[in-house]
């Protein structure tokens, strides 16, 4: 009887043993493992080759991993891993769920299709996809390593190079859990170059719509120069969380930017923003809810869209600005080259603002088109200033106050319309204001170059005889018909052009004369 007994527990250890070793056979793991990440996918996977070592603990290495969803051959597959390890317990090997203690991946790329995720998995006749509940994972890892990863989003047109995203150090924790993983890791962002670092949670991965996997968490980007953007500088800081889906990512984070400039002028100010965005995870289009910025003393606040559009390369931003009680000063330091701004005063603007791709320096593919209102301005160039003020004591009638300055201000109500174009600045209705006169201008100024080119009127309270006295008096009555202004006073056709530091004021004759 013991020799039956001892006969039959051998057989059955031996028949364990056959089921264990069939069980951790290769070619059966290398089935399963395919099963568990397909399912969990909702894709097609397939490895070259597999091997399995189950002593003294089961190990798991293979080569060539490929991850397709929904069988799409007409793309780039979605995960490809040249090669990876694995380690597991003999009943995670076993278990209904296929539980893997540590994944090791090495040369690990993501390649997101044209249009994004939702091109991966949606045909043009498809419906859209309902969110709902996803069932238990078919497979647990406790922890997945990869030192070095590459994220590849294609463009719409395969003329265009795609964008790529450096992953660095990616450590996640308890992929598979229903709550999602934890993760952390470095990303080099390329434009402006800098490393992100990142941690949060991702997922569970949604199967039947991969872009509505939930993902949030936080970031830090530091000493980001913004010289890799061609006609900027400055050293960027970035600080903010996230939370979402893959195509719907909600941001709020600020930037610091103490020394920001455009190379156009080469002065540093200050920028600091605090945004609220919304970026696609699976395409990297953003849309701006709302951008709060301080550039010195002035506060801009800016909404819009950085978005990749078809049949145009790269992306454009665009924008709806308003600036309320800026200095005005603040403004023109990015735009003039000078120790000190020709101009000071409180200004209020609002413009669109475009700005395509290209190679070319911001400015000179910056578009603007708005307007603006300059409630007190002064002019800091000395000698333009007097003149400003003898023009205001000429057009009351007083004649002899050529070198008096009418005190903290005399112009006012400078406002305008304004249209930016390849560095060029072009004002609309530009008029302003000074006491005894108005003054209506139109024309260019040229940034690169630091011209002007106006024409327009000057509206006077007085005639011009009452401007002048004694002997000059007499040839101001009779040129009066030629000035005349309708409702009463002089009008003077003027013209201002010549180099910003330099500027000429000259009496328009050829308008005058055309007049008369």
């Amino acid at each position: 009887m013991r020799r039956l007994i001892v006969a039959s527990s051998l057989l059955l250890a031996m028949g364990a043993g056959a089921l264990l070793v069939w069980n951790v056979r290769p070619a059966h793991v290398q089935d399963r493992m395919v099963a568990a990440v397909g399912e969990r996918f909702g894709g097609r996977v397939e490895v070259s080759s597999l091997e399995i070592s189950v002593l003294p603990s089961p190990t798991i290495t293979g080569m060539d991993l490929t991850l397709r969803v929904r069988d799409r051959t007409d793309v780039p597959p979605l995960i490809t891993v040249a090669s990876f390890a694995a380690s597991a317990s003999l009943r995670g090997l076993l278990g209904r769920q296929l539980h893997l203690s540590k994944v090791s991946l090495d040369r690990y790329d993501i390649h997101v299709p044209p249009g994004g995720l939702r091109a991966a998995v949606d045909s043009p006749e498809s419906k859209e996809h309902v969110p709902h509940a996803e069932p238990p994972s078919p497979i647990l890892i406790d922890e997945i390593v990869s030192r070095d990863a590459r994220l590849e989003i294609a463009p719409r047109s395969t003329d265009r190079l795609p964008r790529v995203f450096e992953i660095h150090d990616l450590v996640m924790h308890g992929f598979g859990l229903p709550e999602g993983a934890r993760f952390g890791a470095g990303v080099t962002n390329a434009i402006p170059r800098g490393r992100v670092e990142t941690s949060g949670t991702f997922g569970p991965w949604h199967t039947d719509a991969p872009r509505l996997t939930p993902i949030r968490g936080e970031y830090v980007f530091k000493n980001a120069n913004l010289n890799d953007i061609r006609g900027i500088s400055g050293i960027l800081s970035s600080v903010g969380q996230y939370r979402g889906t893959l195509e719907r990512i909600e941001v709020d984070g600020q930037t610091e930017t103490p020394d920001f400039s455009i190379d156009l002028a080469g002065q540093p100010v200050s920028l600091s923003t605090h945004f609220k965005v919304i970026v696609d995870g699976t395409n990297g289009d953003t849309w701006l809810d709302r951008v709060d910025a301080r550039l010195g003393e002035s506060n801009i606040v800016a909404s819009g869209a950085v978005v990749r559009t078809r049949d145009v390369k790269g992306r454009h931003v665009t924008l709806d600005v308003q600036i309320l009680q800026a200095r005005i000063e603040d403004l023109l330091r990015l735009a003039v080259k000078a120790d000190k701004p020709p101009l000071t005063g409180r200004v209020d603007v609002t413009t669109t603002v475009l700005l395509p791709t290209g190679s070319q320096d911001v400015i000179d593919r910056l578009n603007l088109d708005g307007r603006f209102n300059l409630a007190q301005a002064r002019f800091t160039n000395v000698d333009l200033q007097r003149r400003i003020a003898a023009l205001s004591q000429r057009a009351r009638g007083n004649e002899g106050a050529e070198a008096k300055d009418e005190g903290p201000s005399v112009v006012s109500n400078v406002r305008g319309r304004f249209v930016m174009r390849k560095a060029r600045l072009e004002f609309k209705e530009l008029r302003f204001a000074i006491p005894g006169a108005e003054v209506q201008l139109a024309g260019t100024y040229d940034l690169h170059r630091e011209e002007l080119d106006f024409q327009g009127d000057v509206l006077l309270d007085a005639s011009l005889a009452d401007m002048t006295s004694g002997f000059k008096s007499l040839f101001a009555r009779l040129a009066q018909p030629f000035f005349r202004r309708p409702g009463g006073g002089s009008k003077l056709p003027i013209r201002i052009s010549g180099p910003r530091l330099k500027p000429q004021f000259r009496l328009d004759v050829r308008r005058v004369l055309t007049r008369g």
